[in-house]
This record gives structure tokens, sequence and C-alpha cells, in this order.
């Protein structure tokens, strides 16, 4: 299980406060690495390449396993509202809550996506992060 903390800001569940942090144990099915490069390749007529790179920004992409727990869909719906303009959040895939063994700061890149795994209700989530560095 890998365990969340974020702050709650948007679609705040009943319990919650805004502006408080919390964290959340949720099942990660998959982590998919990936890096995105940020250059410009001119080739002259002859064939030669001249690169200038600018930047490269550590991505990876997250799926939940099935879920069907009502209380622990309201939690990510919650965190991923309160995620969604840009606000960082930590992920420990290793960790417990109380914990940390080795979080990862992230922010939110594209739109999160929830999934109808079957017809019993179970439903899973998944979403894109950019690694975060506060001193970037």
């Amino acid at each position: 299980m890998a365990v969340i903390i974020y702050t709650a800001r948007r679609g705040v569940i009943s319990g919650h406060t805004a502006g408080e942090a919390y964290e959340m144990e949720v099942g990660i099915e998959s982590v998919s690495p990936s890096f995105d490069r940020e250059e410009n390749t001119l080739t002259t007529l002859s064939g030669k390449d001249f690169t200038t790179f600018y930047r490269i920004e550590e991505r990876d992409s997250f799926s939940t396993v099935a879920i069907d727990d009502v209380t622990l869909l309201a939690q990510m719906r919650e965190f991923l509202m309160s995620v969604a303009a840009g606000e960082p959040f930590t992920l420990d895939l290793m960790g417990e809550p109380g914990s940390p063994v080795a979080p990862v700061s992230y922010k939110l890149r594209g739109n999160p996506a929830k999934r109808l795994v079957n017809s019993a209700g179970f439903y899973s989530y998944s979403w894109q992060v950019k690694v975060f560095d506060e001193n970037a």
C-alpha cells in the first residue's frame, strides 16, 4: 500500500477541514516512470544535427487497484481535487501511515481519470505527475 499526504483544499469530505494535511493509504497497481524532454533539433542540408536542450522533466503515472470502499473513493476524489491546481503532495510507495520510507513530492499533470473496473462498483483512479523539486 502507498501513502499519499496532501492538504485538503477542494471537494473537502465530511470530517475533514480545508487547509489541514491528511494521509491516505491506497493500493497502487502500476507505476510508469517517464521523462519529458524539452529540446529543439535543427538539421542542416548536409544532415548534421544541432540540438538545443532546454530541460528534462521527470514524470510518473500511477494507477490504483480496484476500489469499492465508499470512504476511500470519497477521499481519492478529495485528494485529486485538492491538488488539481498544481499544489504539491507526497506519495510514498513503500511507507505506512506515520512511517515514511521513500517519500517523493509531486505535482499533478494532466487530468486524472476514474474508470469503472466492473459492474459491481469497483473503481480505479489513474493520474500523471511531475516530480516536484522546490529548489528548482
